[in-house]
């Protein structure tokens, strides 16, 4: 197959892991642009191949960009125009090759918008521009309940991309997630924080505060490991995560703790992932104090030497106050995110 072009969207914060995932799972695969919140490249390789990709929001196969628009309401002509010249013969093999369908003339669709910077017209208005244009075009049915393919239309400032959507509700990468709790970690998020402890085949990984499962379950489908444990004090959150490793058919080890005294051996773990409760939905600030000076201290009983621990946390200004207090406990990477608005950090941490 020639060079395709396509894009992934992620959490804000989290290009450099989606692009080293990218990297590491794709061959023939070059980089065209990676900006915040998306990475476009060119891959030459099989689609369904794209759909291993665990800490992506979404891929799309590209189908063009506009430049040059103006503020003004003639954009919507432009983007009209565009539209109703593109040649969509790849990108949709591109979509039956993995969703299947039938022909051209009996598709139904839907465009997905966003509009960032100043214009004399809503995002609305540029959304039904596209859904005239390929409506007059083609002939489809627009419908906004489970179309047979998605476009979406990302207009910024004077630049308008296109794309169609590749990981829609038929093909679910995250289809074990039968069962949510408040504060449930997003997948992408989950694995890029696996994907940032350095999996390895031997790896004991414990999740010490699992809440539904998400982060133990994404280490089991990353690949190898000698044996993943995980625990919560919550009764809610251990039957949540108990229906969600039964639905992925990965072997976790489940139980029922609390975090301020583990039942693991000392220095007996490898990795250590944990997301740390923002004291938001979950939990309170005061609470959060007792408990992430707790979990630090069996954290650090449990793990061997040169082992890692990747963890989330609303509360930069608490967890550096109490990485300080450790003279044998290293800032690999700290890294910032957007979890819907709400700021966040990834800390990856060495023990020595």
């Amino acid at each position: 197959m020639t060079n395709i072009r396509y894009y992934a969207t992620n959490i804000i914060g989290l290009e450099d892991v989606l692009w080293r995932e990218i990297q590491a799972k794709l061959y023939d695969v070059n980089l065209i642009e990676k900006k915040k919140g998306r990475i476009s490249f060119t891959y030459a390789g099989e689609p369904k191949e794209l759909l291993g990709i665990r800490s992506a929001e979404n891929i799309y196969v590209y189908v063009g960009v506009i430049s040059g628009l103006s503020r003004s309401r003639n954009s919507l002509g432009e983007i009209f125009r565009h539209v109703s010249n593109y040649n969509l013969e790849i990108p949709l093999r591109i979509h039956k090759e993995l969703h299947g369908g039938k022909g051209k003339k009996s598709l139904s669709f839907r465009v997905v918008s966003s509009m960032t910077g100043r214009h004399n017209f809503r995002r609305i208005d540029a959304q039904l521009a596209m859904e005239s244009a390929l409506t007059k075009k083609y002939g489809w049915k627009l419908t906004l309940d489970s179309p047979t393919i998605e476009f979406r239309l990302d207009l910024e400032e004077d630049t308008a991309l296109i794309g169609i959507r590749l990981t829609d509700e038929r093909i679910k990468r995250w289809k074990y997630k039968v069962s949510h709790v408040p504060a449930s970690l997003n997948p992408s998020v989950a694995y890029s924080m696996v994907f940032l402890s350095e999996p390895n085949p031997l790896d004991i990984f414990v999740d010490p505060l699992c809440g539904a499962g998400t982060i133990p379950i994404e280490r089991a489908y990353f690949g190898r490991y000698n044996m993943i444990i995980a625990g919560d004090i919550q009764q809610n959150s251990i039957e949540s995560a108990k229906n969600n490793i039964e639905s992925s058919r990965k072997k976790i080890n489940l139980i029922q703790w609390d975090v301020n005294f583990l039942p693991i051996r000392d220095r007996s773990i490898d990795k250590v992932v944990c997301n740390l409760p923002f004291g938001k939905q979950t939990g309170s600030q005061a609470e959060n104090k007792k408990l992430y000076v707790s979990f630090f201290k069996e954290v650090k009983r449990v793990i061997r030497p040169q082992g890692r621990c990747v963890l989330l946390s609303g509360d930069r200004n608490l967890v550096d106050s109490i990485i300080s207090n450790y003279r044998d406990i290293r800032i690999n990477n700290r890294i910032s995110i957007d979890l819907s608005g709400i700021k966040a950090y990834i800390y990856v941490l060495n023990f020595l």
